[in-house]
Parts: structure tokens; sequence; C-alpha cells
């Protein structure tokens, strides 16, 4: 065919005074030279030849062997001649027939020729004079019998068109042959020019066999009546080849890149629906083949608040995979020893590079840890009750895992370290964790989706994971990191997410990251016929006429073009007709309908025209945000009747594509089409359904509001997520209200240890709602606790007035001093980074006193004091070994623990106000240290106390002993 499409071209190009005959087309013109493996060559055989001499195992070994389909000589002999359209569908009809004779073994002249009797005998006798008499063209319909009819040939033609053809077709369905083949035979063997379905090249017939067996799952085989409908899941890219190269080629040269340590960043921008998750997951099977690591990360809107949760559940995913593999090994479900060496070498690699405090720090993002490493979790003790002033200056003290990665802070005082030390060591710990997972022999591939919707905490971490992989390179790493970096987001949000742009600001302007960009438009019309023609599994000829409307009205964006099917489906403009076994359509009623603009507004109407129930559903489900888990649905429900209802309204949308199961989750296939089921409500009915949802939650979940691994279960987590966006409801209910703001005190702690500052802050205030009033008189403790948290979160998100605020709350509602403490050591701090160093001085002198400590006053400040105070405090140090120090008992004191606190604040600042002031600072830690026992701040007092040895006596070596 491709050969027969290459030299009619030719013919009809060519200029001629004569014009071929239908005589001049015999069944000579289409034989085949078989070209055989020595070099020689058979005698030209005719298609029902072939068939007579081979059987079907035979015939299928030549054409994937050594062929070559030539014109018979007598067609070439006619070169010269134009090629009028008698003989153009001359040559359709005998294609057909030699198509026929191929399928089906039988002559087709003679079915032919018996069917066409057979039907011309069962017409009225008006039509069969017509036919008889041999005038059977078309004529125009009459205006007033116009109608929404399905067909484009109308009257006598259309009768005969259908008699000539019912004959082959019913012995090419007796075959049980597909109803693509039966189609393309038929339509070859009647085809007439004058249908828009009609082919009008041999090129369209090529195209239509190359379709087919393209896709043979859509064209080989039958569907039951069930399975009929829009093909709504093909997964197939359409029109997006350079595209899906360029991507394909960036990953590729990742491995190159990681020499220099450079990171390899592939930017897909588009409008949405445009196709860009479409094509990174179209990306996937190929590296996957090549020995790649795929993992995935999906943003979400409404799950903002859930700092690093999606990008740690990516990693969570796949080390819960690998966690699966080990089971299997020990239980001796596997015996695959390729896959045991795979997991000890990865599970051995993330030990060397994390170490047993990484691993442990970790698994507060990835719980699958806790499975993969049992050993580590059996030794190490972790102390619930550590604050998280101690984590974070934990965090600084400990180097060997990256606590003094200062490539992250944004400020060289040491105070500033208690804010980003946390989050300097979450990051140093996931590039160490991205070291472990990929190597050049073992690459890996990060996908992150809408990144639009990415949490501030989420884009950081990004941020660092790409630009600062140089990193990894000035330690003794021998292993060289190989990860490739795919980032899609709306290109509209480029400049309008100012997070967003300042993550791409920094890409671009680093020396360290090679950046492939893509911008996703519509596609083409061509594209949009493929995409259409596979949805409705008709060939693309057919499709054409319908496609150049569709496609003007969706501007090419395959989403568009779904919904705007799914729209003509819904209005009957697009019905199937169960008789001829393909989908049909009024092009004209298409033609008038309307399209907007905007595709919301398109699922939205979708939306609309489900039942109340389906809509109300859908709607819960929006409420999680791009997906939920079902058992998370299932507490939602008051008993297990309304949740067999809701099940039965959530199938329902899963079958009109509005919804989709993965696994043990409910999601939405597109981002827009949970913005639809969202919206449906107005915003006040939208936060009341919030509110109610977490508070059904956390009733059904009341039994397991436990400490389930030092951290509240992730249903509790999800139920106050819907609670705190409802911001201004409340309750009344005393004890009640107390559990919630318990919850929203734990929650909140929960996100200070993961340093997500804001969410932490967030969740405080929202505690503090719920005891705004009477909270001090309801429960103090409770109240207290909020207060000083929510102080210490507006330090850590530099809102320097709202500390102030929440301390001179706590003041005015206590009046024992030791409420009062934490406020004040953070009003320090504050004050501190404000350069407002006498009010920060101010308060210490207070406090000191107040906790009992005797302590020189600064107008005593003067070097005689400080020698005689730091000697004698070095002397009692010089009477204790290393050994000695370690084996102090734990301090007890309350005062004297908040005064260490208080003397680890002011020491960076201490020199500003006196250069006598940071040893008797540093002096008076370490007395207190040996005289009353340890503290986390005693490592630092020590350490502060030899190095101002090293500043007034230049005395290295006991620097360095101690």
């Amino acid at each position: 065919v491709d050969c027969l499409a290459r030299d009619a071209t030719y013919l009809s190009d060519r200029e001629g005074a004569s014009f071929l005959t239908p005589e001049h087309i015999d069944s000579t013109c289409f034989m085949v030279e078989i070209q055989v493996p020595n070099g020689t060559s058979q005698d030209p055989l005719s298609a029902a030849e072939i068939m007579q001499k081979y059987d079907d195992s035979q015939v299928k070994s030549i054409l994937e062997g050594h062929f070559e389909v030539k014109f018979a000589p007598a067609l070439y002999d006619l070169v010269g001649f134009h090629l009028d359209e008698v003989l153009q569908r001359d040559v359709f009809q005998k294609l057909g027939r030699v198509f026929y004779e191929l399928f089906t073994h039988e002559d087709a002249s003679s079915s032919w020729n018996d069917s066409f009797q057979a039907s011309v005998g069962s017409l009225d006798k008006e039509d069969r004079d017509t036919v008889c008499s041999g005038k059977s063209e078309c004529k125009e319909e009459p205006e007033s019998d116009r109608g929404r009819k399905k067909s484009t040939v109308s009257g006598t033609c259309k009768t005969l068109k259908m008699l000539d053809l019912s004959g082959p077709m019913d012995v090419l369905q007796r075959k049980y042959l597909p109803i693509s083949i039966c189609r393309l035979v038929t339509d070859l063997m009647g085809c007439s020019l004058n249908d828009e379905g009609d082919f009008h090249s041999l090129n369209d017939v090529k195209s239509e066999l190359m379709q087919i067996i393209a896709e043979p799952n859509l064209f080989l085989y039958e569907e039951s009546i069930d399975q009929l409908g829009l093909n709504f899941h093909d997964a197939q890219l359409f029109d997006r080849t350079d595209e899906l190269s360029a991507t394909i080629q960036a990953a590729l040269s990742t491995p190159m890149l990681s020499e220099t340590n450079v990171s390899s960043v592939v930017l897909i921008s588009g409008e949405p629906g445009s196709g860009k998750s479409s094509l990174v997951n179209a990306v996937r099977t190929p590296i996957l083949q090549r020995g790649w690591k795929f993992l995935s990360c999906k943003f979400d809107r409404l799950a903002q608040n859930q700092p690093l949760s999606k990008i740690s559940s990516a990693f969570d995913v796949f080390f819960q995979e690998v966690a699966s593999m080990k089971v299997e090994l020990e239980d001796g479900m596997r015996q695959d020893e390729d896959t045991r060496q795979y997991v000890r070498a990865l599970t051995a690699l993330v030990y060397t590079h994390l170490t047993a405090s990484g691993i442990v720090f970790l698994s507060r993002f990835i719980p699958s840890f806790r499975s993969l490493f049992p050993d580590v979790f059996r030794r190490v003790v972790i102390d619930e009750d550590e604050d998280v002033e101690g984590t974070a200056k934990h965090a600084v003290s400990n180097n060997s895992d990256g606590s003094n990665f200062v490539g992250f802070s944004s400020d060289e005082d040491d105070d500033c370290l208690v804010t980003d030390s946390i989050k300097n060591r979450l990051h140093y710990l996931f590039l160490k964790l991205t070291l472990a997972v990929s190597n050049p022999e073992d690459p890996m591939m990060l996908f992150l989706d809408d990144l639009q919707w990415a949490d501030k905490e989420s884009l950081d971490l990004i941020t660092s994971l790409i630009v600062h992989a140089d990193f990894l390179s000035m330690g003794e790493e021998v292993q060289q990191r190989c990860v490739c970096f795919v980032a899609a987001y709306r290109n509209h949000e480029e400049c309008s997410n100012e997070k967003l742009s300042h993550l791409l600001e920094a890409l671009k302007n680093s020396t360290t990251v090679h950046i492939t960009t893509l911008n996703l438009g519509g596609i083409s019309l061509e594209g949009t016929n493929r995409m259409i023609a596979n949805m409705l599994k008709l060939p693309i000829r057919l499709t054409r006429p319908l496609c150049e409307v569709v496609h003007r009205k969706a501007r090419g964006n395959p989403l568009f073009v779904r919904m705007f099917l799914s729209v003509l489906f819904e209005e009957h403009a697009l019905t199937y007709s169960l008789k001829e076994k393909r989908w049909l359509w009024d092009i004209d009623d298409i033609r008038q309908t309307s399209m907007d603009e905007e595709l919301a507004l398109i699922l939205s109407q979708k939306v609309s025209r489900m039942s109340q129930d389906v809509q109300q559903a859908l709607t819960l489900v929006s409420c999680f945000g791009m997906r939920v888990e079902g058992d998370v649905l299932r507490m939602t429900s008051r008993d297990e009747d309304e949740f067999s209802k809701m099940s039965r309204c959530l199938e329902s949308a899963i079958q009109e594509n509005l919804l989709e199961m993965d696994g043990k989750y409910y999601a939405f296939p597109h981002d827009l089409v949970q913005q639809a089921a969202y919206e449906r409500l107005l915003d006040e009915e939208v936060l009341s359904l919030h509110f109610n949802v977490g508070l059904q939650i956390l009733k059904n979940a009341s039994h397991s509001i436990t400490v389930e691994n030092g951290s509240l279960p992730s249903t509790i987590f999800a139920a106050l997520e819907q609670v705190a966006i409802a911001k201004d409801l409340t309750v009344s209910e005393p004890t009640l209200r107390v559990t919630l703001a318990t919850l929203f005190l734990r929650a909140g702690n929960r996100y200070f240890e993961l340093a997500a500052f804001p969410s932490a802050l967030s969740f405080f205030e929202r505690g503090l709602s719920f005891m705004c009033d009477d909270g001090w008189d309801l429960n103090r403790k409770i109240t207290l606790q909020l207060h000083d948290s929510a102080c210490h979160a507006c330090y850590l998100n530099a809102l320097p007035d709202r500390v102030s605020i929440y301390r001179d709350l706590v003041i005015s509602h206590t009046d024992e001093f030791m409420d009062q403490v934490k406020c004040l050591h953070i009003s320090i701090l504050n004050f501190a980074l404000a350069g407002k160093m006498k009010e920060a001085l101010e308060i210490f002198f207070s406090v000191i006193m107040k906790l009992d400590e005797e302590f020189p006053s600064p107008s005593n400040f003067d070097r005689s004091l400080m020698i005689s105070t730091f000697e004698a405090t070095q002397n009692e140090l010089n009477k204790r070994s290393p050994e000695d120090l370690l084996n102090l008992p734990k301090m007890t004191d309350k005062k004297k623990q908040w005064a260490m606190i208080f003397l680890d604040a002011i020491f960076p600042y201490a020199l500003s106000h006196s250069p006598t002031f940071p040893p008797l600072v540093a002096s008076r830690m370490v007395a207190l240290s040996l005289e009353y026992g340890l503290v986390k701040e005693s490592a630092f007092g020590l350490n502060e106390f030899v190095y101002c040895s090293v500043c007034i006596y230049h005395n290295y070596d006991e620097c360095n002993h101690w």
C-alpha cells in the first residue's frame, strides 16, 4: 500500500491528454514480488494465489521477513496518464476486493453479485427501477426532511450502498473479523468519493492500517456491552514527540552532568489540561526500562498547610517498596538473589550516608525507615520530652550529620541557627539521601507535579536539593549523585506565585544547574484527530469532520477535547449505534454547541449534571485535596449505611470519569475537576463542611487519640487540617474545646519538629481560638502552653511585634514568675535579633536575679573580676577528666535549668555590651554544670568557655582537649 500510495500520487500529479478507464485496472495490478533470502525472486502472485499457496503462519512469516511490494508491470505501463475520479474510485473498490479475498479466502465478485441481486429484490418498485436503470446518483434532501440524523448520504444512493455491502459485511462478520477490519474492507469496496468519511487517497488506506496495527487493543478486540463508552482512560500521548524526546534526552544526559556536580532539571510549563503530567508519565516507561528509579509527588492546593508531606511521601512510597522486598526475602516468599543484593546494598548505602541519628531524624518524614532499619530504632532512645529549642540546639552541635551546613543559612549570627538549624539538617540529610539512592549506574528521576501548589518548606527543600548538590563534593564523597529533576507547573503561575518565581529565579541564576525548558501549547489538528479517533475507536478518516469542529472549539487543549466530547455525549449530540457498532454524530448540531472559554466552567457544569448525592460526595472528597484515603472517608460518616451510600455515589463519579481509584485512595483525574467540585458551594458553606467533617472524624477516632511513635495518628492530623481551614468556627462545649486546643498544641509541636514554623504558628493560633474568652480559667496549663508556643513560633517566623503581644498576654494572665520565663526568653532573642540590645539586657538581668543567680551587675564588670572568675572556674574544670564530665548527673533544679538557657541566649550578644561579659557568662555556665549537673546547654557552655580561653590565654591545646 505504501508503494501504491507513492506511485498513485505521482500518476495523479501528471498531466495527460487521455484518461484511464476502469477496464485498465484488474487484479494483475495488485501482485506482489516476494524477495527471498537468497536474492532470487518468485513469479508475481496475486493476493488470492498467496492465500491458496501458503497457510496463515507462512504468510505471516513472509510479511515479517524479506519482502517488497511492487506494482505489476501492467500498471507501470500506464505511467504518464492522469487518473480521473472514476478510475480513482475503481482503484479503491478493487483494493477492497483484494482485501476481502485476503481475509475471507473467497471470491469477491461472486459474493458481491449474489448479495446485490438478493438485495435489489427486496426494494420497493420505485427504488428497484432507479437501481436497475443505473440512475443512482444522490439527491439533495428536502429542507423539510432534515432532522437529527446521523448519516450524510440519503435517498436511493444510501440505500444502494447499504445493499451493495450487506453481503460482504455479513461474510466478514461471520469470519469473526474485528469490526475495524470489516469496516475498512466494505468502505473500500463501496467507496463513492461522495461521503465525508470515504477514502480520498491511498495514504488514507495506509494510515488506517497503521492505526489498527498501532492500537490493537482498541481496534482488534470486540467489546462487551458494559465496556461501551468513550475511551477516557487512554493514556497515550498525542503530538508531543519532540517534547518527549527532549525530556528523555535531558534524563540521559544526567550521568554526564553529575560528573561535574551539575544538576539536570527539566521545567515543563503549560496551560491547565495541556498534558504536562501525561508527558512525564510517558517518559516513565522508557527510563524504567533503562534501570532508572522513578519517584513522583503531586502537590495539592489544599495541602499547603501540610508542609513537606508530598515530597517526603514520594520517598516514603519508594522505601515502602524496598521494605516490602526485605520482608518477603526474610519470610522466604522471594528467593531472588538479585533482589536480595539490591536491598542489602541500598540499605547499607542509606545507613552509611545518613548514620543512625540521621535515619531517626528522617523517620519523621519517611515512616518506612522504621520497618527498614528496626535495629537502629531498638538502639536509639528518643527523649519525647525534649523541647524544641533543645532539638534545634542539638542539631547545631551535631556536625557529623550536617547541622552546620551553612550553605542554607541566610544570616551568620549564631542565634539565627536556632531558626534554621532544623531546616539545614533536614536539607542536608535529604541531600545525602539522594546520594545514597542514586549514582550514574543507578540514576533516579524525581517528578514534581503541580509545583505551583507547593508549600514554602517544600520549595526551600527542592531548591537545596537542586542548587546545592555541589556541597556533596566538598567532603570525602567518592560516589556521585545522579538525579534528574522534572518540574511541571502552570505557566501563568510563574509570575503570580512569588514562591515559585523565587525558585525558578534561583535555578536560572545557579551555575550548578542545567535547565531544559519546555512550554506545552495546544496539539495540532492531526494530533487532535488521532486523539478523537482513539476515544471513539474509529478510523481517523471518519473522525476528520468532527475533529475540525472540536479542535477549533477546544483550541487544541487535550483536556478541553476530552471534556467537550463528554459534553456532546451528555447532550446526545454524540451517540453509540449498536446496529452499526460505532459512534455517530450530527456535525451541524456540534457546530452550534457552545464551548465555554474556561475549562473550569465546563467541569463545573459536568459536576452539576450529576445527582445531588453524587455532587455532595464529590465535594466531600474535594475538601481533602486531590486524593484521600478510603478509610479517612469512612470516618466522615456517622454509620456504615451512610458510608455505603457515599461509596455508591463515588462509584457513579468514577464511571463518569470525575474520579479515579488509585489503590486505596480516591483521586481526582485533574486538579480542575477537584476545583469544580470544591467550588460548588459558597465559601461559608464550604468552611462549615470542613469544620463538621473534621469534628466527625475526631468523634469516630476518639478511641485512637493516643501518642503513636511520638506523634498523632495521620487520621487525627487529617481531621485537624479540616478544622483548621474553618478558622472562624468554634464550639461551645467546654470539654470539646479543651480537647481541640490540646490536639492543636500537639500537632503544632509536631510541625515544629519538622521546621515547618508557619504551619506550627497557624495550628497554635487555631488552638487558642478555642480558648479565647475563658481559656485561662477553663484550662490554664493548655492555654499557657499555647501562648508560649505561639510566641516562639512568631519569633521563628520573624514576626517581632506579635512576639511582644503574646508575651504581654502571658504576663498579664500569670502571677507566677516560672510561668513567664519561656516568653521572656523568646523576648530576649527577639530584641537581640532586632538589634535592641538595651531591652534584651534589661530582661536578662531582671530574669537572672529572679532565678536566684549571683551574677555581677553591669556596673561591676571589670577585667580583674573577669580574670578571677574565669581562673576559678578553670581550676574546678581541670580537676575533672572528660569522663568525669560525661558522668555528671542530669540537672534537676528548674531555676538552674532556666538560668543555663538565659545565659546561653545572651552569650552571642554579650561582647557588644562589654569585652568582659562573655567570659563571665561562659564561666557561670560551666560552674552551674559542675555543681548542679548537665543539661543540653552544658555542651554550649563548655564550648564557649574554651573559646574564651583561646581569646584570653591563646591556649589552643586546652581548647582541643575539651
